[in-house]
């Protein structure tokens, strides 16, 4: 049984060497955030230009060093025979976060002392689904913000006590400082801790200082700008209200879609509605999810607190996913480690949502040719698809919830 344990383990360490090739020999080809936005964002930095204070910057602050780190490589090795140009730098920067966010998915699993099948199952999955994912998975800064939400969830299955405490907060703050998002899931966490309150205060806020201290410090009320860019964004043409748009748009003909800034977005009359729509929708569904999690935390038993806390994490993000303005493809990255460390009763009700949420990032993540079917065309067609599987997706999550809570 060990043996053949020890063999599983290094024929997934194999797929995944194999699929990582795969992955960077077949990167985008026509676009890239690493030279249309990364790169620049460096240069800029160099020249002198502070962020923030000098830059309308949209990004949170996380993402500095995650963006000047590759330029200070390219200069570092410009004079050598071995140099890396800032878009191999990036890529490699981002190839050590997927293999350690690989190996950290495998350590958890290893460490529940599964059988073969619900160890194997998710790994296949993150694998499959990243190499689906290869035009963004090196070429973006999406794997980035999963990877500091994976770390910060999965910290009490990898350490215990003080040293758990610092590395769940110190995954949830640079998530945060990353993009945002999963802000609300702090007070989450924070009532599963509250009594070592003691212990959260002082080690989970020194995990937060490490990461946000030097950004408020340096930039203090000029880090609101980047709140102000996502205020001022529009209605993304792949996001579920924007597909409602659009179904309604066979029939009205009133909307456009217009290109800012390498992002697609719907402007007309329904586009305004809905944007206000969804400026209500939006913050009232974040704000119920959040208070509802904080009840089932507080009233839950120690034992279920994990599972508790890895599985409102994918409920969140699958959430905004369906009721955010802006939904673009890289944001897929967001769920597959996620729900690979997402503990299922058995491997039937795993291998269903696994294949299901494979099938959803998978249509997202194809580009297909146009054409028509009657009056819908093929682009729309994909994202009501895609948008079904994540109700789908969203259901299945709120039924094994619910089948934990009433254990």
């Amino acid at each position: 049984m060990l043996n053949k344990r020890k063999i599983l383990i290094f024929l997934l360490i194999l797929l995944f060497a194999l699929s990582r090739l795969i992955t960077w020999y077949f990167g985008p080809v026509f676009f890239t955030e690493i030279i249309y936005s990364y790169m620049p964002y460096a240069h800029l930095w160099a020249s002198g230009v502070k962020p923030y204070l000098e830059q309308w910057y949209e990004y949170p602050p996380a993402t500095i060093p995650l963006f000047y780190l590759p330029h200070m490589i390219d200069m570092a090795t410009l004079e050598t025979w071995w140099h890396l140009n800032y878009a191999i730098a990036y890529r490699l920067q981002m190839l050590i976060i997927d293999t350690s966010l690989f190996a950290l998915i495998m350590t958890v699993l290893i460490k529940r002392k599964l059988n073969n099948m619900l160890l194997v199952t998710p790994l296949i999955y993150y694998i499959l689904a990243t190499t689906k994912a290869h035009d963004f998975i090196y070429d973006t800064m999406d794997l980035s913000f999963a990877a500091a939400m994976t770390l910060g969830v999965a910290a009490p299955e990898l350490l215990k006590g003080a040293k758990a405490t610092f590395l769940t907060w110190l995954g949830y703050s640079l998530a945060v400082a990353l993009k945002l998002m999963n802000g609300p899931l702090g007070l989450v966490y924070a009532i599963q801790e509250r009594k070592n309150w003691k212990q959260l205060l002082l080690v989970g806020g020194l995990a937060g200082s490490l990461v946000w201290a030097v950004p408020l410090l340096l930039y203090r009320s000029s880090l609101s700008v980047m709140l102000v860019y996502h205020q001022i964004r529009g209605l993304q043409a792949d996001s579920t209200g924007a597909i409602i748009v659009r179904i309604i748009d066979k029939f009205t003909h009133s909307e456009k879609v217009v290109e800012l800034y390498k992002n697609y977005e719907m402007t007309g009359i329904l586009s305004t509605e809905m944007l206000k729509i969804l400026g209500i929708i939006f913050p009232v569904a974040i704000i119920i999810f959040i208070i509802y999690s904080s009840y089932i935390v507080y009233k839950a038993k120690p034992n279920k607190q994990q599972y508790l806390r890895i599985s409102f994490t994918v409920g969140y993000v699958i959430l905004t996913m369906i009721i955010g303005k802006v939904l673009s493809r890289p944001f897929m990255l967001w769920l597959i480690p996620l729900i690979a460390i997402l503990p299922f009763e058995n491997w039937k009700k795993q291998m269903r949502f696994l294949l299901v949420s494979l099938i959803a990032i998978s249509v997202q993540l194809t580009l297909i040719p146009s054409f028509e079917i009657g009056i819908f065309d093929s682009g729309l067609l994909v994202g009501i698809t895609r948008s079904l599987l994540f109700f789908l997706l969203f259901y299945w999550w709120w039924q094994q919830l619910r089948s934990k809570i009433l254990e």
